[in-house]
This record gives structure tokens, sequence and C-alpha cells, in this order.
């Protein structure tokens, strides 16, 4: 997978002047129809906890059928989640808190700014958008004149910030999986992922340098999660009919692999001659 990294020339944000209110319009996320549309569906937030293994298949590249089919405590906890939205038809909304509405206010001005940065390109909102009908889903935080995903994320330490920053974007990496998700949710190729450093104080509100990559769509793990999706909902379905959650489990996954059933190893695709994206 190629990671494309702008070069180091964007402008610092105190360099710019903002002579402009905030877009204060009603967000297409975080409310309640939002939530509503998540209910019971895995969500590309949290669809790296679908995606989590055991130690035994830690090592093995995905792709490998083995490796698919091998559920981690954390991913059954996370479908049993699930299943109990659907049941209960309720989703825990849990409190914004401090750092969560300095995120919503930040993100609304790295969207500024990246509209100021490159005054050439739509940038429209977007809400939770399927690409499994009734099974999963994802909210990115917009689309780029129609072909490209952005992902947000704003460090609010010095460590979150080289979590998300100086570490590889592979599968190993924090939001791996919740951007190839919305690449999968928008039909696109690209996602432009941006990282914000922390401010000195949150209450301030003041962003400083940003740091941009476009990260290419991985069909390997993008037709890994929608496996994923659903072994896991063929669990849920069945643990909703009266089977035990373990057994449940058990069962889609003995089902998906069994004789007559294909599962399907994707091959690397041979390297393409990359199109230069004017960032």
């Amino acid at each position: 997978m190629n990671i494309y990294q702008i070069p180091n020339n964007i402008p610092n944000i105190f360099d710019i002047p903002f002579e402009y209110e905030v877009n204060q319009d009603d967000s297409l996320q975080r409310n309640t129809k939002w939530f509503k549309d998540r209910e019971g569906e895995f969500t590309g937030s949290e669809i790296n906890k679908l995606m989590a293994v055991s130690k035994s298949t830690s090592s093995i590249e995905w792709g490998r059928p083995e490796k698919l089919i091998d559920f981690s405590e954390t991913a059954k906890k996370y479908i049993f989640g699930k299943a109990k939205e659907r049941q209960r038809k309720k989703v825990l909304k849990r409190s914004i808190g401090k750092n969560g509405e300095y995120g919503e206010q930040a993100e609304k001005l790295v969207i500024t700014l990246l509209k100021i940065l490159y005054p050439d390109y739509k940038f429209e909102d977007t809400g939770f958008i399927e690409f499994i009908k009734n099974i999963a889903g994802a909210s990115p935080d917009g689309l780029i004149n129609y072909i490209m995903a952005l992902e947000i994320k704003l460090a609010t330490t010095w460590d979150t910030l080289y979590l998300r920053e100086q570490l590889v974007f592979d599968y190993k990496h924090q939001d791996f999986w919740q951007v190839q998700s919305e690449m999968l949710a928008l039909n696109v190729k690209k996602c432009m992922y941006v990282v914000a450093e922390p401010p000195e104080y949150l209450e301030d509100m003041e962003l400083a340098d940003l740091s941009i990559q476009i990260v290419d769509a991985s069909p390997i793990h993008q037709e890994a999660i929608k496996q994923r999706c659903m072994i896991g909902n063929d669990a849920i379905v069945r643990y909703l009919s009266g089977v035990n959650f373990h057994e449940a489990i058990r069962q889609a996954i003995t089902e998906y692999v069994a004789p007559g059933t294909q599962v399907i190893e994707i091959k690397p695709e041979m390297p393409k001659k990359e199109i230069n994206v004017p960032f």
C-alpha cells in the first residue's frame, strides 16, 4: 500500500487570518438520526475491534483464510455489543465531555483551514453511509471532489500525535481499518488523512500544524472487512434466534468454512502506475 506524504510546506494555522466564522450548521453526525442509523451495525470508528485477532494469527498477513476466521475476545465483545443494540433497539450514547467538545470544534476549524489551503476543491459533509446494507457502514469526516474521503484526527497529547503521525500507516495503525471502511462506504480509492497537533491548552481551541497523508484503498483488507462483517452478522442473527452467543460465533465460522462454502483468498494486485494527486 502506497502512502503519499504531502511536502512540509503547509502554512501554520496561526499564519492564516481567521476573519471568518466557523460554520454552525447542524452536523450530519452525532445527532439523533445518526445514532439511529448506526444502531446494531458495525461502524467505521470501531471496526478495528471487529478486525482484532488472537496472537496465534497476529503475524499472518491478511488475505489468509485462517486469519479471516480468527476472532479475538475483543472482536467477540464488539459483536456481542452490536447484538444487544439490535435486541434492545438502543445505542448507549457516551457523554461527549471536555475532550469531545474540543474535538468537534477543532474539527470544524481544520475543515475550514483545508478549504483555505485548497480553495479549488469541494469539501462535502457526510453522515453515516452503509457499505453493507443493514450490517455495516462508516462516517467519514467529508468527501473531497467526490473522489476522496476525508478523515481528521485531533491529537490531545504528544503521545497520541506520535501514534497517529509517526507510525507506519499499515493494518497495525490504530486508524487503518477506519480509513479503509470509509473508502468502502464512499466507494473511493483514496483518503486524505489529517492529523492536527495538540494545542497548549484544550480550552484555547487553537490548532497547530497539520500533517496530511493520502492513503490508498487496500482491496485485500477491504475484502477482509466485508467478510468479517458477514460472519459477525451471521453470529448475531443466530444469537438473537436463541443460540448461546459463543455457540453462535462457532456456528457462523463453521458455516463460513463448511464444504461447499468458498473462502475468498485475495491475491495482491500487481503494482500500478500511480496517478499524480495534485495536493
